[in-house]
Order: structure tokens, then C-alpha cells, then sequence
């Protein structure tokens, strides 16, 4: 990888167009920056250690209540873990609405809805946020401007956590109900797979502790 090919990487990389930045992720990878580095060359921000926990764990693997966004975590993904892959997922088309609305939006998640009336949402941080060294964190309705993007949390695992324990909380009631049956209902295998999900969130706010102790 040459000077002058990471140059032309550089100058042709954009985040409404993701293959440019997954290709200029890994010429960075190539010449031998790690991720941190990568991200901060690619967004121009010192991203939260709670996002490269998330990556450690696998993102898709962890079978959280979340559909992560293309960026920034593909990028945060070395080729050596099989990144950044080469074409977006189905969050991109949120992600590319979003940015044209409100460039410092860093969409990271959507949380599927459960109920009837209340709509999909995205999770985002704020780029001019992380450049104060704050993990602060927004949410929006997924179809909605994003203008509506309100303060939802002090970080993305606290909202994580405080998603994944109403998601217990409300199927735990839903069992104790007489009208507990047939289509739709909930069963005990359903109760013991939200409380994994919610101390896998615990898990991953555990390590990030101990690397901010370390």
C-alpha cells in the first residue's frame, strides 16, 4: 500500500458512500493503524471503549435487541476478524437519510418495536459530543427527521441495558398473565432467552469497566 494510493483513498472516502470508507478502512489496517486510529482517521473522533467492547464480542453474535448500522462498525472491524465487509446491510438507507438531515448524527443501532404503537428507533451518537470526550447518546423514531433526535442516555450500553431489562420486565409479565395463551404467547424458554440478552449488556458494561480500571 502506497503513499499515494492511501491519498486518492483518503480524498475519494465518504460516509454517504460506505464502500469508500470500508476501502479506505483497510488500507489503513494495511499500513498498520489499529482500529482506534482507523476510526479516529476515518470520523475525525476518539470513538467510547464501550464501542470496541461490542466489536470484541461479536456485534451480530451477542443476538441483542439491536440492528447495528454499517458505521462505524464495520470499519472498527480489522481485516484479520473479517472486516470491514465489502457491502452495507439494510441499515444503510436510515443511515444515508440521516446524515443528509444532520451530519453530526452517528447512527449505531435500530431497536425493533414491540409493541403495535410505538415505531422502530434509531440509537445515535453525536460527532460533536465524542469530540468533547462525551458517549452521549440519542434516539429517534427510525422514520422520523432527524431534527427529533433527543438525549436518550450517558452511553449506548446504558440505553442497551435499560432496553434489554424492560424487554424482561415486560415479557415476564406478559407470562404471569391469565390471558397467557395460544398464538403470541410467551413460555418460560422465552423469559430465560430475554435474561441472557440482558446479562450479555451486563457483561459487556463489566469489561468496559475493567479496561477504564486497567
Amino acid at each position: 500500500m502506497t503513499p499515494e494510493t492511501v491519498g486518492r483513498l483518503r480524498a475519494e472516502a465518504s460516509r454517504d458512500d460506505y464502500p469508500s470508507m470500508a476501502r479506505l478502512a483497510r488500507a489503513l489496517y494495511e499500513l498498520g493503524h489499529d482500529r482506534r486510529e482507523v476510526l479516529r482517521e476515518c470520523y475525525g473522533v476518539t470513538f467510547p471503549e464501550e464501542l470496541f467492547v461490542v466489536v470484541d464480542g461479536g456485534m451480530w453474535r451477542l443476538e441483542l435487541r439491536a440492528r447495528f448500522t454499517n458505521q462505524p462498525w464495520q470499519p472498527a472491524v480489522p481485516p484479520d476478524r473479517g472486516g470491514p465487509a465489502a457491502t452495507s446491510n439494510s441499515m444503510y438507507g436510515t443511515e444515508l437519510r440521516l446524515l443528509a438531515e444532520d451530519p453530526d448524527l452517528m447512527p449505531l443501532f435500530g431497536i425493533p418495536a414491540v409493541l403495535f404503537d410505538t415505531p422502530d428507533q434509531v440509537v445515535c451518537y453525536r460527532l460533536s459530543e465524542l469530540r468533547e470526550g462525551r458517549s452521549t447518546v440519542f434516539r429517534l423514531p427510525r422514520t422520523a427527521p432527524a431534527a427529533k433526535a433527543r438525549h436518550c442516555g450517558a452511553s449506548m450500553l446504558e440505553v442497551l441495558h435499560r432496553e434489554h431489562l424492560q424487554a424482561v420486565r415486560r415479557v415476564e409479565k406478559q407470562l404471569s398473565d391469565p390471558r397467557n395463551w395460544g398464538a403470541g404467547s410467551v413460555d418460560d424458554e422465552e423469559v430465560a432467552e430475554e435474561y441472557a440478552a440482558l446479562e450479555r449488556v451486563r457483561e459487556l458494561q463489566r469489561r468496559v469497566a475493567e479496561r477504564a480500571e486497567g
